[in-house]
């Protein structure tokens, strides 16, 4: 019985702290608090003790100074920069950022007492320029962009070498006002960006160009210009580079080359010379249809007869098709003035030997021209002349023969000179 006693003793004990502790917390629950703001903080500032009356004052003369003097600190591979909040328009709105605070407040006594153990942050609301802040990043970083450098090839001494793409550098400005807009009002190093490797820097590659690996030089030809001509050579060597001519696709010259920017008759050479080392490269190979090919009217001094290309007269163009069954790549290099050009190719095409032949002589027409100076009947000869004739051009590939041109020359006159003849008088 004394054993009984006791247990209900300690039961009625236990049921009367728990009813004392539960009256408690119900009567602290149900106690409304005084005004004072207790352990709230926003941005650098700790509100405590500071009553609602007073709060709009202390938050308005606060964010005033802040937004006079605050900035965006950026570093760009270390190169610091600042974006003034005045120039992009901050401006903290007073009564959400209230509202907020309030929000976190407690409202009664239970609350209080696990208040005072916690401090709550509270970021103020704010609004900004977002067209301003992306601007001031744009003269930041606009200059750092770069774009992607695609691949190509380049011929070195006669040694073809793939020289790789190089990527290109944009800027994610979404991506980095998000960023900077989080540093707004908050106390924090710069924002770093390394443009090597920053989650705002986006790296671009190019598109690979070729769809297979350009391994072998199949053909080349070169071509002495003038000197004076190095820069206008220089241009038309870029352009050339890195032509591809798929198979059963069509060449021509006047896609890559303006014609109409060679002007006076020394560039207008230099077009003919290109054209013609252009035209001797690509003949040699197996597969090369000729379209379209204008021969000289007289025999040039950079070839040989029938294996020049001149761009003269209407319609004039060098345009053949490749017909070898694998892509072609034009490149070509100056060295010491002259221009040289090359066929690369996926795999090994079969080349040939050219021929040319001269046949069907056209002997040259006299030009007499009297001069004064000299005794009658005497001839003296100023320039001998060149007879025509037709140059016939073959392929032979693997033991077979065909016939590629047959082109004709107009002969140059022979000139001579003779002194007048003595008048005739009849007797009668």
């Amino acid at each position: 019985m004394k054993f009984q006693v006791k247990n209900l003793w300690a039961i009625f004990i236990v049921i009367q702290i728990l009813f004392g502790t539960g009256t408690g917390l119900l009567l602290l629950s149900a106690t409304k608090i005084n005004t004072e703001i207790v352990s709230v903080s926003t941005d650098e500032i700790t509100l405590d003790d500071v009553s609602i009356e007073h709060l709009r004052d202390v938050l308005s003369d606060y964010y005033t100074e802040k937004i006079e003097n605050g900035e965006i600190k950026i570093e760009i591979d270390g190169i610091p920069f600042s974006v003034p909040y005045q120039d992009i328009d901050v401006n903290v709105d007073l009564d959400k950022t209230i509202e907020n605070i309030k929000s976190r407040m407690p409202e009664n006594g239970f609350e209080m007492l696990f208040s005072e153990a916690v401090v709550y942050d509270v970021t103020p609301v704010f609004t900004y320029n977002s067209g301003k802040l992306i601007r001031r990043c744009e003269e930041l970083l606009s200059h750092y962009k770069t774009e992607p450098v695609k691949e190509k090839y380049e011929i070195e001494n006669g040694t073809l070498t793939l020289i790789p793409g190089i990527p290109g550098l944009s800027i994610d400005y979404v991506k980095l006002e998000q960023e900077l807009k989080n540093l707004i009002f908050v106390p924090a190093e710069p924002y770093r960006i390394n443009l090597k490797d920053s989650p705002v820097i986006i790296k671009t590659m190019p598109e690979p160009i070729y769809k297979e690996t350009f391994n072998t030089l199949v053909s080349k030809s070169n071509v002495e210009f003038d000197p004076n001509l190095s820069e206008k050579a220089a241009e038309c060597k870029d352009s050339i580079n890195n032509v591809i001519i798929d198979n059963s696709q069509e060449f021509r010259l006047d896609d890559i080359l303006d014609f109409s920017r060679f002007s006076g008759d020394m560039e207008k050479d230099l077009l003919n010379r290109i054209a013609t080392v252009v035209y001797q490269a690509a003949l040699p190979m197996d597969g090369i249809k000729v379209l379209n090919r204008r021969p000289a009217q007289r025999a040039v001094s950079y070839a040989e007869p029938g294996l020049e290309a001149v761009i003269e007269g209407e319609g004039a163009n060098l345009i053949f098709r490749n017909e070898t069954g694998k892509p072609l790549l034009l490149l070509s290099e100056i060295i010491a003035d002259r221009f040289n050009v090359f066929f690369a190719s996926t795999g090994e095409i079969t080349t040939g030997t050219l021929t040319v032949e001269k046949r069907d002589f056209v002997p040259p027409s006299v030009i007499t021209v009297v001069n004064n100076s000299l005794p009658p009947n005497v001839t003296r000869v100023i320039s001998e002349g060149v007879p025509g004739y037709t140059a016939y051009v073959t392929r032979t590939i693997n033991g077979k023969t065909e016939e590629i041109s047959r082109d004709k020359y107009q002969p140059v006159s022979r000139t001579v000179e003779t002194g007048a003849k003595p008048v005739s008088l009849d007797s009668k």
